[in-house]
C-alpha cells in the first residue's frame, strides 16, 4: 500500500472514490477543497492511499495556521462531517497514522477528525454531537402522520399567512442577508458572502437556495445541499420580528416535502448538541439522532480543544459578541470565522 498526498492527474479517481464510497460525505468532495481555498486560504493536505494503482481510501486535511488561533490539521473545516473514507480498517488506520506523522512534522497543536465512527488508534473523542437524519418516503404525507403534533400545528399556522415558498431560489443576496442577521443575534461570527458564493460556483447543480415571502420581502431561507440520495440542510434564518408568524417550520415542510417528490431517501438536518432548542426542533421533524465522533490527536496541547455552544467560554463570548454594532460584526466576523473550523 502507498500513501501520497492528492497528484493532479489523481483528482477525477478521488471524486470517483468518493461517490462509490459507503461512508463519504459531501464534504469529501473536491469541490469543499476548491470551496475552502479559494475562501480563506488554508492549505489543504489531501491523502491518498492506493493498492495496485487503485485508490483504496482517502483523508481530505486542511493546515489551519493563526498567529492568535495557533496551528491545527483538520478534516474537515467548516463542515460537521470528514475523517477517512476507505475500504477497510487498516486502509483507514494507515491513513489516521500518516496524519498524525504530519502533525507532529508541521509542530501542528492537534489533529481532528470528525468522525462517523470511531477510531481507537489513541485518539481523545468528544462525542457531544449528533446529526438528525430523517427518512423519507416517497408519499409525504406519511412522514407528516409521524411529525411531533405541536409541528404540525406550527405549519398549519404558518399556511394561513399566505407566505410564497420558493424551493429552487438562488438568492444569496437575501439568504446572506438574513443569515448575518441571524449569526448576530446568536453571537456566533458569520462565514463571509464569499464562502457561500464559492459554494453555488463549485456545486451549480448540488445545491439551491430555498426562501419564503411575505409581502415581497424574504423573511426565512435555507441553504440546501444535495449528495448521492441526501438533501442537507446547510445553514438557514429567519428574521427574528416574524417567528410569531411561523414561516421556518413552513419552509421546512414544504422542503421536505419537495425532496420526498424528487425520490431522494433521506434529509439531513446537520450536527446539533443535546438538550438544545435547535436539537430538539429536529427531532420534531422525526429526525434521528445519529451519534458524530469528533477525535483528536494531541501534539503542542494537553487538553482537547472545546468551541462548543454549550462551553462556558463560548456563552461568554457570545453575549459580548451581540452586542457590537452589527456593522462592525459583519467586517470582522469573517475573519475570525476562518479561524475556527
Amino acid at each position: 500500500m502507498e500513501i501520497t498526498e492528492l497528484r493532479r492527474e489523481d483528482e477525477k479517481a478521488w471524486d470517483t472514490y468518493i461517490y462509490k464510497s459507503s461512508s463519504s460525505t459531501f464534504y469529501h468532495q473536491l469541490g469543499w477543497r476548491n470551496v475552502v481555498k479559494k475562501t480563506y486560504k488554508h492549505k489543504p493536505i489531501y491523502l491518498v492511499a492506493k493498492e495496485n494503482g487503485e485508490i483504496r481510501g482517502v483523508l481530505p486535511l486542511f493546515l489551519m495556521k493563526s498567529m492568535i488561533f495557533g496551528k491545527k490539521l483538520v478534516s474537515v473545516p467548516f463542515a460537521p462531517y470528514g475523517g477517512v473514507c476507505a475500504d477497510n480498517e487498516t486502509i483507514e488506520n494507515a491513513l489516521i497514522e500518516e496524519a498524525k506523522r504530519i502533525t507532529e512534522e508541521c509542530g501542528a497543536d492537534y489533529l481532528e477528525l470528525r468522525n462517523l465512527k470511531p477510531n481507537e488508534l489513541g485518539l481523545t473523542t468528544n462525542d457531544g454531537y449528533f446529526a438528525l437524519i430523517l427518512e423519507l418516503n416517497q408519499n409525504p404525507d406519511v412522514l407528516w402522520e409521524k411529525f411531533r403534533k405541536s409541528m404540525r400545528r406550527y405549519v398549519r399556522k404558518a399556511i394561513k399567512n399566505n407566505f410564497q415558498v420558493t424551493i429552487n431560489s438562488k438568492k444569496i443576496k437575501d439568504f446572506y442577508n438574513l443569515y448575518l442577521q441571524s449569526m448576530h443575534n446568536l453571537g456566533t461570527p458569520a462565514h463571509s458572502y464569499t464562502f457561500f458564493k464559492n459554494i453555488l460556483l463549485e456545486y451549480q447543480e448540488d445545491t439551491n437556495i430555498a426562501t419564503v415571502e411575505y409581502k415581497d420581502k424574504v423573511i426565512s431561507t435555507i441553504f440546501l445541499l444535495y449528495f448521492k440520495n441526501i438533501v442537507i440542510y446547510g445553514w438557514g434564518a429567519s428574521l427574528k420580528e416574524y417567528l410569531e408568524l411561523s414561516p421556518n417550520y413552513l419552509l421546512f415542510w414544504e422542503t421536505i416535502k419537495h425532496s420526498c417528490e424528487k425520490g431522494f431517501n433521506f434529509f439531513d438536518f446537520g450536527r446539533s448538541q443535546p438538550n438544545t432548542g435547535v436539537f430538539l426542533f429536529k427531532e420534531g421533524w422525526g429526525a434521528e439522532p445519529k451519534q458524530l465522533y469528533y477525535q483528536y490527536y494531541l501534539n503542542n496541547i494537553s487538553k482537547m480543544p472545546d468551541t462548543g455552544q454549550l462551553n462556558p467560554k463560548r456563552k461568554k463570548f457570545a453575549k459580548v459578541w451581540n452586542k457590537l454594532p452589527i456593522s462592525l460584526a459583519n467586517k470582522i466576523g469573517p475573519i475570525l470565522r476562518s479561524n475556527f473550523p
